[in-house]
């Protein structure tokens, strides 16, 4: 009974904080706004500028959403085509057909239906539906693509910013936060990068020893082995995973531009004050889609929106635009996530015995497929790849 209270609790509060946030935001840059800026001779200046109300009712450039549309549209098949890519490299059967369908299913489920059965998870259990003890490992193909994606917006501000930085970019040059961002992201980068190779340095007792205390773990300890095996196994793939950062780093460009765009859509009176540059959303815009990544609220609803108001305050541009700019492109996701609708609608029967299989395996808390047979690859039946010394 407190399973099933839980289950219909956790995807109200989310939608409460997602939504109760939203409404803030809303509220709080509905009229015009009015902020005082200090100088450098340090006298204050008195920045007047539009509120959501006198946006929305201002005129509207329809060319930017179209824009947006389509590179929002592109960013998503690349990153579908990434998850492809990763799949197979786990040795796991899959088709293109299935990977793009089930990722507008999951984009949906993600987008709408913020509850224990995530678009993610259902991904995963659909690759090893046919084949139980792959479960683990089809968990893991979905993690690992998430950190690819978490990565790849990291590596994008510190490349980004860096050029930028190096080419005596104006904003950069006078704004010591955006310094910072740059900063922080090329550290977490770099550090990130030097653990990956690291990797491929451990010899083979430790990793086996590793995954042993993982396993020692409880319940979750098999799954965890599973997945710590395939991201040894990633390490061994180094073309698949130089081809994943290409794909991830061309739909990085694509999601910013896609975010320049929408932040167009409604003209300003000063563009010069008012709209931020590309270079500046090629720092702060990673970071905000990095925020409301949080599994807060359904599609990062609200904390999306606060988001980048604050990162457009720490730009010296209206906060207003980051809301209207963000809550712009948002129609255009919520357009992308109808269209997994749709694709739904033709798996249904599918979809539903998924679903109840995922309960099923909640319920008895084994959650994404602890049970499985661990560190045998089931089609050549060969142990894990070994780690070069």
């Amino acid at each position: 009974m407190k399973h099933h209270a839980a289950k219909w609790l956790v995807p109200f509060l989310k939608y409460g904080v997602g939504f109760g946030l939203l409404a803030y935001v809303i509220s709080k840059y509905w009229g015009v706004q009015t902020t005082a800026r200090k100088e450098a001779d340090g006298t204050e200046t008195v920045i007047t500028s539009p509120g959501l109300e006198q946006l929305l009712g201002g005129p509207i450039a329809f060319e930017w959403l179209l824009a947006a549309a389509a590179l929002m549209t592109f960013a998503a098949s690349l990153q579908i085509y990434r998850w492809y890519l990763l799949v197979r490299a786990l040795d796991l059967p899959f088709g293109v057909r299935d990977a793009y369908r089930l990722s507008l299913v999951g984009i949906f489920y993600n987008t709408f239906f913020p509850g224990s059965v995530g678009g993610d998870l259902l991904k995963a259990y659909f690759i090893a539906h046919a084949h139980p003890e792959r479960k683990s490992r089809a968990v893991a193909s979905v993690i690992i693509d998430r950190a690819f994606g978490l990565f790849g917006l990291i590596l994008f501000v510190a490349v980004v910013g860096s050029v930028a930085w190096a080419a005596g970019d104006a904003r950069l040059e006078s704004n010591a936060g955006l310094r910072w961002l740059v900063k922080v992201m090329a550290a977490i980068a770099g550090g990130s990068v030097l653990v990956f190779l690291l990797l491929g340095l451990l010899p083979q007792s430790r990793i086996d020893r590793f995954a042993g205390r993982l396993k020692s773990l409880g319940k979750v300890g098999g799954s965890l082995a599973e997945m710590w095996y395939a991201g040894i196994a990633y390490r061994q793939r180094l073309r698949v995973v130089g081809i994943a950062l290409v794909l991830s780093a061309v739909s990085h460009v694509a999601l910013v531009s896609a975010f320049h765009c929408s932040s167009r859509l409604f003209p300003p009176e000063n563009p010069e004050r008012d709209l931020a540059t590309a270079v500046e959303h090629a720092v702060v815009a990673p970071i905000g889609f990095i925020v409301q990544a949080v599994p807060v609220s359904p599609g990062g609803v609200g904390v999306g929106e606060a988001a980048f108001a604050a990162l457009y305050k720490m730009s010296d541009r209206p906060e207003t635009r980051g809301v209207v700019a963000r809550l712009s492109l948002r129609i255009v996701e919520w357009l992308i996530a109808l269209s997994g609708y749709i694709v739904f609608l033709t798996m249904r029967s599918e979809m539903r015995e998924l679903q109840h299989e995922m309960e099923e395996d909640e319920e008895q808390g084994t959650g994404d497929g602890g049970q499985g047979t661990g560190t045998e690859n089931q089609e050549t039946g060969d142990k894990e790849p070994k780690a070069k010394n």
